[in-house]
C-alpha cells in the first residue's frame, strides 16, 4: 500500500522527470506499433485508447505541488509523447509521413489537458469533491476496460493484459489518493458499480460484430430493395436479425453471438425467398453465401 501511495503523491515531479517520462513513454509506444506480431494485443493497445495515458497524466498531476504546474507539465508531456508516437512509425508505416494526418485529434485532447489537468490536480486534496473529480478517470478506464472484455470473451485471451490493468488502475488511484477510510470505501463502491454498469451496457448480451445485409453489386446474389422482406435465422445463439430504419446503416442486419454458421432466410412480400449461409468465424470474418432463391413471376405476384 505504501509503494502505491508514494507513486500518487511521493514522488518529486521535476522538469527533468517529465522529459524523460515524455520522451520514453513516446518512443515505447511508437516502436511497439510498429511490431507486426504486436498488432492488436494489448501491447499496443496504448495507441488506440486511453488507459495508459490516464495513469501516467495522474502520476504527474499527484506529483505536483500546485495546480499550474500540474497543468504545464501535464501539458508538455502530452505535447511531446503523442507526436513521438507518430514520429516512430514514419520508416516503417507505409503512410511514411502522412500518418501524421491522425494526430489533429489528439493534439486538440492535448490542448485540452492543460485544464483538466488544472482541476485534476485537485484530487491531492483528498476531500469528497476530489473523488467527484477522479470519477470521469474512472468512469473512462471503467468503460475501456468493459469494452475489451468484450473482445476477450470473443477470442480469448487477447486484450486480457489490458481488462487487468483497466481494473487495477481504478482501484490503485483510489487506494494510492485517499487516506479517509470513507473516501476509500466510497471509491471502491463508485469503481465496482462503474464496473458493473458498463458490463451490462457494453459485454452482457451485445454482438461481437453487426453486418449489413444491403443488395450486392451481382443483383441475382443480393435482396431486392424494392421488396419488403421478413427475416429469420435457424440458429439465434449464432445471428439474429432486425431492420434498421435509420439512413444509415440502414437495411437488414445480422447480429453475431458466436462463431459458427446459421441459415437466415428472407421471405419476400411478392412471394421470393432467399436463404443464406451467414457465417461468423475467427477475427470477425464475416461471409453471407446464397444457397438458395425462389422467385415469382409478375402474374404470380400479382394472384
Amino acid at each position: 500500500m505504501k509503494y502505491i501511495k508514494k507513486l500518487f503523491g511521493g514522488i518529486e515531479m521535476t522538469w527533468k522527470r517529465v522529459l524523460i517520462l515524455s520522451v520514453v513513454t513516446g518512443v515505447i509506444s511508437g516502436a511497439l506499433l510498429c511490431v507486426p506480431f504486436l498488432e492488436d494485443t494489448s501491447l499496443t493497445d496504448n495507441g488506440a485508447s486511453y488507459e495508459w495515458w490516464i495513469f501516467f497524466a495522474i502520476f504527474i498531476i499527484t506529483n505536483c505541488k500546485k495546480p499550474l504546474e500540474a497543468a504545464c507539465k501535464t501539458f508538455i508531456f502530452f505535447l511531446i509523447s503523442q507526436p513521438l508516437i507518430y514520429l516512430v512509425q514514419v520508416p516503417f508505416c507505409w503512410l511514411h509521413w502522412g500518418i501524421f494526418a491522425y494526430y489533429p485529434p489528439w493534439f486538440i485532447q492535448t490542448l485540452l489537458t492543460f485544464p483538466g489537468a488544472f482541476l485534476g490536480w485537485f484530487v491531492t486534496k483528498k476531500k469528497w469533491y476530489s473523488l467527484l473529480i477522479l470519477s470521469p478517470m474512472l468512469a473512462l478506464l471503467a468503460v475501456t476496460g468493459m469494452s475489451y472484455l468484450h473482445g476477450v470473451l470473443y477470442q480469448p485471451p487477447w486484450h486480457l493484459l489490458t481488462v487487468i490493468f483497466c481494473i487495477a488502475v481504478m482501484y490503485m488511484l483510489v487506494l494510492g489518493i485517499f487516506e479517509n477510510k470513507k473516501l476509500i470505501i466510497a471509491g471502491c463502491v463508485i469503481n465496482t458499480a462503474l464496473l458493473a454498469a458498463f458490463f451490462f451496457t457494453d459485454v452482457y448480451g451485445q454482438p461481437y460484430a453487426t453486418s449489413n445485409i444491403a443488395p450486392r453489386y451481382d443483383p441475382d446474389a443480393g435482396l431486392d430493395p424494392n421488396v419488403s422482406y421478413t427475416a429469420e435465422s435457424s440458429n439465434e445463439d449464432i445471428v439474429r436479425l432486425h431492420y434498421e430504419e435509420k439512413d444509415y446503416p440502414r437495411g437488414w442486419q445480422a447480429e453475431f453471438y458466436k462463431r459458427g454458421t446459421a441459415q437466415v432466410t428472407f421471405t419476400g412480400d411478392d412471394g421470393s425467398k432467399l436463404v443464406y449461409d451467414a457465417t461468423f468465424g475467427d477475427d470477425h470474418y464475416i461471409n453471407f453465401e446464397l444457397i438458395e432463391k425462389t422467385t415469382v413471376s409478375a402474374e404470380e405476384a400479382n394472384e
